[in-house]
């Protein structure tokens, strides 16, 4: 029995992977934490533009995932069950600072063979006719899709539990103890063969609390926001200089997201949400007929490298994987995140590649 810790993205599709591959999973949750970082996610399925200089290794498992997330969107069925859209990405400027940052933008893509199109004004508002006439340019990059994460994850459930696996839900887990082959954590015990941990930003807090161990890892608040637009119709996803907008069935836009440090506060504050708003006043004409759906929080997990933190912990035992520090790529990198720590699981090897991101990294 492998016991997963996290229904969460990461967790809710590593155990789909492993019971693929013929393992008797449990997934243990609670629903007393209201800010996990997957029901704020606006599903963003975009590695080069979610790329940063310096970080060569993460963007490479990011384009591994982006394989597979390919894979899943021609399996019609399934695209259609999770919304998975092939409808690539617009990059948005506004002046001609941003335009230069653009220019940019697409001299680094071309570092790693990635083609982009630069757009004029009038180029850009025939793709997307919606957008405000304050238009300067925008750049077009192919491939850069979406996903609708809370159907993601109701397609996850429901396969997980078709497949006999079991989710769990239990009072928030603080600490868990090992003997031998038996994991406790508040009142239940249970037989195991490998533990998973996936429970994102609050991960370190069980660590720390069961083994003593402490992981550079910095909780950090997102807010994102949904809206129903009528008069707003886009086909590509848009990204702007402050905010992402990711267009859903039936006229809803999901908009994200702001990120402040500011602990496990899952509260919305005013200065949040005015950020969003406030920038969203330049994307958009008639903002008054917008209509505002929902306002979530999401606590995303960062490390301190930049990088997930995906293998066992050695120092405990190889029995204890860990799977989280994805920040905001969880989405993007789930489906090669739950590879690798079927990897783990099976005790296949695992590639350099892929060892980059053990907790070895901290000699843990």
């Amino acid at each position: 029995m492998i016991i997963i810790f996290g229904a969460g993205i990461v967790g809710l599709f590593t155990g789909y992977n492993l019971l693929k591959r013929g393992k008797e999973i449990k997934i243990i949750d609670t629903h007393t934490i209201k800010a996990n970082s997957t029901d704020a996610s606006v599903g963003m399925l975009a590695p080069y533009i979610e790329a940063k200089p310096g970080e060569r290794e993460l963007l490479d498992l990011m384009l591994d995932s982006k394989k597979i997330w390919k894979e899943l969107e021609l399996n019609k069925k399934v695209s259609r069950c999770i919304d998975l859209k092939p409808n690539s990405s617009l990059m948005i400027g506004l002046n001609q600072d941003d335009e230069e940052k653009l220019k940019f933008k697409k001299k680094f893509f071309e570092k790693f063979g990635f083609e982009t199109f630069l757009l004029d004004d009038r180029e850009t508002l025939e793709l997307e006719p919606s957008l405000n006439s304050n238009i300067h340019c925008s750049l077009l990059c192919k491939n850069q899709d979406q996903v609708n994460s809370n159907l993601l994850k109701s397609f996850l459930i429901k396969e997980i539990e078709k497949m006999g696996g079991e989710i769990l839900y239990q009072e928030k887990i603080n600490k868990i103890l090992l003997k031998k082959k038996t994991v406790s954590f508040n009142n239940s015990s249970m037989q195991f063969e490998k533990i998973v941990i996936c429970c994102g930003a609050w991960s370190n807090e069980i660590i720390y609390n069961s083994f003593g161990l402490k992981l550079p890892l910095t909780p950090l608040k997102g807010l994102s926001i949904l809206v129903k637009s009528s008069k707003n119709s886009f086909s590509h996803n848009l990204w702007y200089r402050n905010i992402y907008i990711a267009p859903r069935r039936e006229d809803v836009l999901a908009i994200g997201a702001t990120e402040e440090d500011r602990g496990f506060d899952d509260s919305i504050k005013m200065d949040e949400l005015y950020y969003l708003t406030n920038s969203m006043w330049e994307s958009f004409t008639k903002l008054e007929s917008l209509e505002l759906k929902e306002i979530r929080v999401g606590i995303r997990p960062a490390v301190i490298d930049g990088n997930p933190i995906i293998g066992n912990l050695k120092d405990v035992s190889s029995d204890v994987i860990c799977n989280f520090g994805h920040y905001r790529h969880g989405i993007l990198l789930a489906p090669i995140s739950a590879e690798i720590v079927t990897r783990y699981v099976f005790e296949e090897k695992v590639s350099d590649q892929f060892n980059f991101f053990s907790p070895s990294r901290f000699n843990l």
